[in-house]
């Protein structure tokens, strides 16, 4: 009414609607043909939806009239189980891992990048323990990656039956790794299966990792670093800054990190009704799966420590020094007289804080900012 301007009391509505026998409840659908229509919608991918969504759709879209509780009692008896689930907010989960090393997840955790800094990881699928965790100057080097990946193969001595990953540039040198350390087990998923690429949606472990890292640590860091910027302390366009930033803050970062890896890896994974997924400790299910009722899928190592170390100096390398570039560090040298890989190591914030306050004075100082 208000598009057009015109005023229209509700006893002249209720008038026009009489006369022209306008009746809501007198012209309801028949409900044998709402539950066709159900059954037809639901055929056609609409199987979550629940009472309320579903009547607005057979209202709005299918020429139907029906009220919310037909359409409640329709939805009960075609999809009881559903409307169950539903009810209680209980999500159907189809992820499947049978034991330790049938599946490890790896990705890259960008959310720091705009400050120069970024997180690789890597998580067992069963038992949800974190394989390692490291955060440096890039994630995007698959020198980088390989590195540690063949650390962890080192340690362990064993191979994981899969390794899924994006299927981005940084992988490839794992993925050749893997597949050749794979190639001979002579399993349905040796060779070439036993490296898994798809989208990030799918890669369903590490993404639930990212938002449990962002709870309790990255987010943190990101509104520390954002005050820093928007007080115009620091410039992330500025090189010298981020060189700063890495050089600064790092050794915090790493140590948080490390420690976050080890209380996750010693916590108790909590009963989740809705999956059928084992409990405990990820430590524990990690490394006696035997106690659950399964195994630990991964393989024999079939080369020597020797040959590992010959992979580790031609396919990878290790990150830079408190992550920064030589000439980055050649000026620590010039403005500490001590070596960069030992000076200005702080032990909490407030003395990263004031180290990276200092840096970035003499830095704007050398390059005529100030």
């Amino acid at each position: 009414m208000l598009c057009h301007g015109i005023s229209v009391s509700m006893s002249t509505i209720e008038r026009i609607k009489r006369r022209l026998g306008l009746r809501r409840r007198q012209n309801h659908s028949p409900r044998f043909l709402v539950q066709e229509m159900i059954l037809e919608l639901r055929s056609e991918g609409y199987v979550n939806l629940g009472y309320i969504s579903m009547w607005r759709l057979l209202n709005r879209h299918y020429n139907l009239t029906v009220t919310q509780e037909t359409v409640r009692l329709c939805l009960r008896a075609i999809d009881n189980v559903g409307v169950e689930s539903r009810r209680r907010h209980r999500l159907h989960r189809r992820y499947f891992n049978s034991g330790s090393n049938y599946l490890i997840h790896i990705k890259g955790y960008d959310k720091l990048k705009s400050y120069g800094i970024a997180i690789h990881g890597a998580i067992d699928g069963y038992s949800r323990r974190i394989l390692w965790l490291k955060a440096g100057p890039s994630n995007n080097n698959p020198r980088y990656i390989a590195k540690f990946y063949l650390n962890f193969v080192k340690e362990s001595r064993r191979i994981p039956r899969v390794v899924r990953a994006d299927a981005g540039t940084d992988n490839v040198i794992l993925r050749d790794l893997q597949i050749a350390l794979r190639f001979d087990h002579g399993d349905a998923m040796s060779g070439l299966r036993s490296f898994s690429t798809g989208r990030s949606t799918r890669n369903q472990r590490i993404e639930r990792l990212w938002r449990n890292l962002s709870e309790s640590f990255t987010s943190f860091w990101r509104n520390k670093f954002a005050y820093l910027r928007d007080a115009e302390i620091f410039c992330t366009a500025e090189h010298l800054h981020i060189e700063c930033i890495r050089y600064c803050f790092l050794p915090l970062i790493r140590r948080q990190l490390q420690e976050f890896m080890e209380t996750w890896n010693e916590h108790r994974v909590r009963r989740q009704r809705q999956i059928q997924a084992h409990t405990g400790i990820p430590n524990v299910l990690y490394f006696q799966p035997q106690m659950f009722g399964t195994f630990d899928y991964s393989f024999p190592l079939q080369c020597s420590v020797e040959t590992l170390d010959e992979l580790a100096v031609e396919y990878s390398e290790e990150w830079p020094i408190r992550g920064c570039s030589e000439e980055f560090l050649e000026l620590i040298r010039y403005f500490t007289g001590d070596e960069p890989a030992l000076s200005l190591i702080p032990h909490n914030m407030n003395e990263a804080l004031q180290n990276f306050c200092v840096l970035i004075y003499m830095c704007d100082s050398i390059s005529g900012r100030i």
